[in-house]
């Protein structure tokens, strides 16, 4: 039950323009490039093949305990055959991998957002599609008649594709990227979910966007493997179908860019003096002799349901329809507590709930109260018999 949504926050346009014109300027950036990387996370060095989901957690010690997604490395190396999995089910906001020294590439980045849920008679499969790392997630789909209906959800994002009805069809996600620059970075937008008219059946799920990543050197970076971050495709269907999310982003920083690899994704950016032009982009794409490195002064937001009725959820909530993360046995409303991080105070969180028994429906907390750092809210909420998934949504 732990949703995160990080709203785009833009500088004015003429800023942002004059901020890129005078770091274009610096001839400097062009032969003494420096990451930032204060190496403190230490080498990422993953060897062994087969896949790995990227957890910061996860490492001994943890990496990036700020939690700012600024990863300090000293050298980064993806062997042959390791697929490394950057997902939004456990990551928030965009990723910055630094190193100082030789970042290598030869296995597989996976930013891709997943594919929607499949069309199907079962109120268990409407769970939105995860996003790469950055980017947002899918739609869920609905269902006309039947009672009550299931309305479809519209994809997440700033450009979240439209939820279908009872006489329209959903619609992609679009990247909602500011400017050719990538900054700020963003991950692409969710599809919408699709509404089907038959009583049994739920339409299928919106494809979730794809990540959004900074790569950048001190020395070199070299990709002969590949760099995806891919819109999941809608859920399998007949008709009335979800629609696809959209890709994400990528964006190289380093001295040298070498190799025959592959990135993939909806805009990619690649800043060096020193191109060997051998790598496989998909369209469009950037490329620019002068590096220059730009990284968020905040972390991203996040959001987190820390209990129900009383009931303390775990850390990493299931949000299973088979296995409860709280079990409440209560008439009325009870208290859901979130709290939020990195999100201005005042703003308003909504809940969003589907019942495997009831109706849709969402409640609106009381505006989030403490800190930038941490705030929190309680809302009332009365829960129908059985399962109930429920999401948390902000936007500022």
């Amino acid at each position: 039950m732990k949703v995160h949504r990080d709203c785009l926050r833009l500088c004015p346009g003429k800023k942002i323009l004059l901020l890129l014109m005078a770091g274009c300027t610096a001839a400097s950036a062009q032969t003494n490039f420096s990451s930032t990387s204060t190496g403190a996370d230490g080498a990422l060095n993953l060897t062994t093949p087969g896949t790995v989901v990227f957890n910061p957690a996860s490492f001994n010690p943890p990496l990036n305990p700020s939690g700012n997604n600024i990863f300090n490395f000293t050298t980064i190396n993806i062997a042959a055959g390791v697929t490394v999995v950057l997902s939004g089910q456990n990551l928030t906001g965009p990723m910055y991998w630094l190193a100082q020294g030789a970042v290598t590439i030869a296995g597989t980045l996976n930013l891709n957002g997943q594919n929607g849920a499949a069309q199907s008679q079962s109120e268990q499969t409407r769970i939105p599609a995860y996003p790469g790392a950055g980017g947002y997630a899918g739609g869920v789909g609905g269902r006309q008649l039947s009672t009550p209906p299931l309305p479809a959800q519209p994809g997440g994002g700033p450009g979240g594709g439209a939820a279908g009805t009872a006489t329209t069809n959903s619609s992609g996600g679009t990247f909602a990227g500011s400017n050719v620059f990538l900054v700020p970075l963003v991950g692409g937008s969710g599809g919408g979910g699709g509404m089907y008219s038959d009583p049994q059946v739920i339409g299928s799920g919106g494809g979730a966007g794809g990540g959004a990543i900074l790569i950048a050197s001190s020395t070199s970076i070299a990709i002969t493997g590949s760099i995806t971050a891919a819109g999941g495709f809608q859920g399998t269907c007949t008709a009335f179908c979800g629609s696809r999310g959209s890709g994400g982003a990528v964006r190289m920083i380093s001295p040298v860019v070498t190799g025959n690899g592959s990135i993939s994704a909806a805009q990619i950016r690649i800043e060096t003096a020193n191109y060997s032009n051998s790598l496989i982009l998909s369209t469009p794409f950037v490329v620019s002799s002068t590096p220059n490195l730009y990284l968020p002064t905040t972390p991203p937001g996040a959001l987190t349901v820390v209990s129900v009725g009383g009931v303390n959820l775990p850390a990493s909530p299931t949000a299973s329809f088979s296995v409860a993360d709280a079990t409440i046995n209560a008439p009325g409303a009870v208290p859901v507590v979130v709290q939020a991080n990195n999100i201005p105070p005042g703003t308003v969180v909504t809940l969003q709930f589907f019942s495997e028994s009831g109706t849709d429906f969402s409640v609106q907390a009381p505006a989030l109260s403490g800190t930038l750092t941490q705030s929190t809210t309680t809302a009332q909420v009365t829960f129908p018999a059985g399962f109930t998934r429920g999401y948390v949504v902000a936007s500022w």
